[in-house]
């Protein structure tokens, strides 16, 4: 460990420490997805099936969020369960993508994860977004989420590397699921077990499964086979967005990236389709999560349509989810 790293290291365990010793609880199934590093792993589209699932069984629910890189600090109820309350800018684009994909789960913008609770009242489910890290608030449930194509169990501490904190401290999963994995992965499983073996492994695979231009109006993925397109994005794993469209036969003629949660100006949108002129592109294709901050730039994509590739992610096991509501009453079924 650098000094450098050592001092990281040093203000995170103080910050763990004060904020352990205020943790609270809230009254229904706390549930965290998170991880070790930076970058995309797979949380949001974890989150999404959650909820989802959740919410096919029954269960009042709701998905507590920082609301990263949103205009204000404020407390904030994203939605309700019937989409978007207010702009992406002052919730944050993952907040608001949750809130636009998920009907009947209340989402809570609050960087005070249980205030954030609180104001969203009872649930039978909450589910805590990038939690692994945020140690103010109680959960029953905690889920580690490895993207297996950069698993960073040898990387280094921030500054200097993508890991938030040791590896080793995924002996505090619960759950731990292998994202992006196609097959078993006896080698990381061995690496994973040396900290933590008790905890069940499950694995999980992203998908493409639709076009959506900015409008919403769906494609069928096929569409893509043969086209040319560039591409371009503002997430943290961009590799794997590069990578599934290869698997599509589309024909990329271009790819651009930007930093994870970008915001766009007109500078921007005016690099990106005078590429696609230039490259003579049949569709300019992004992410869900940049797509919903291009509303304002409809008009540029009148000659060449913009679509955002829609995602699911697959848990193998379905016994996951048992795990996740076992025991669970809902709150519906204790007033009846």
């Amino acid at each position: 460990m650098t000094p450098i790293e050592y001092i990281y290291y040093m203000l995170y365990r103080l910050h763990r420490r004060q904020g352990t010793a205020r943790q609270k609880r809230l009254c229904g199934r706390t549930i965290s997805v998170g991880n070790l590093s930076l970058g995309g792993t797979g949380k949001t589209p974890l989150v999404i099936n959650i909820s989802r699932e959740s919410i096919r069984r029954g269960f009042s629910t709701c998905i507590l969020t920082r609301g990263y890189k949103s205009k204000t600090d404020e407390s904030m109820i994203v939605s309700r369960g019937e989409g978007p309350l207010v702009s992406w800018q002052e919730c944050g684009d993952e907040a608001y993508l949750m809130a636009s994909r998920i009907r009947g789960a209340w989402v809570v913008k609050d960087s005070n994860r249980y205030r954030g609770g609180l104001i969203a009242g009872e649930k039978d489910v909450y589910i805590l977004d990038d939690g692994f890290q945020h140690w103010r608030l109680y959960r029953d449930i905690d889920i580690v989420v490895i993207d297996t194509s950069r698993p960073s169990y040898n990387d280094r501490l921030l500054p200097l590397g993508r890991l938030r904190e040791p590896f080793e401290e995924i002996k505090r999963a619960d759950l731990i699921v292998l994202n992006r994995a196609e097959n078993r992965m006896p080698h990381l499983e061995d690496i994973v077990r040396r900290y933590n073996k008790d905890a069940p492994i499950f694995y999980s695979e992203i998908e493409p499964v639709s076009l959506a231009d900015i409008r919403g109006k769906q494609e069928d993925i096929s569409v893509l086979k043969g086209k040319r397109v560039v591409i371009f994005s503002g997430i943290g794993n961009p590799k794997q967005f590069r990578d599934s469209f290869y698997l599509l036969n589309a024909n990329v003629v271009e790819t651009i990236e930007f930093r994870d949660h970008f915001v766009y100006d007109e500078k921007d949108i005016e690099k990106i389709t005078g590429i696609a002129f230039k490259k003579k592109a049949d569709m300019i294709i992004t992410t869900e999560k940049d797509i919903i901050k291009l509303h304002n730039y409809i008009e540029w994509f009148n000659d060449i349509p913009l679509f955002a590739m829609r995602i699911k992610l697959e848990i193998r096991e379905k016994k996951f989810y048992d795990i996740l509501f076992q025991g669970i009453k809902s709150n519906k079924i204790k007033k009846e």
